[in-house]
């Protein structure tokens, strides 16, 4: 078994970036180990900064991540 991949992304509190963040958790290759945002949203919890637009709950696995530059 090889190894999972950690992935970032970039715009993560955006409708593009919740796509991402939906695709890739539980994915079984990748971690999301970053996510991040514009300035203001820097230093918040990814749950604090992101208005979640999919159908569905935000993903348990990153709502309590902090959001960076």
């Amino acid at each position: 078994m090889n190894p999972r991949i950690e992935v970032g992304i970039l715009g993560a509190t955006g409708m593009v970036g919740q796509e991402f963040v939906n695709f890739l958790q539980g994915h079984p290759w990748f971690d999301i180990t970053w996510l991040g945002a514009s300035d203001r949203s820097v230093g918040k919890t990814y749950r604090e900064a992101t208005t979640w637009r999919l159908g569905g709950a935000m993903p348990s696995g990153v709502e309590n991540m902090t959001v960076e530059e």
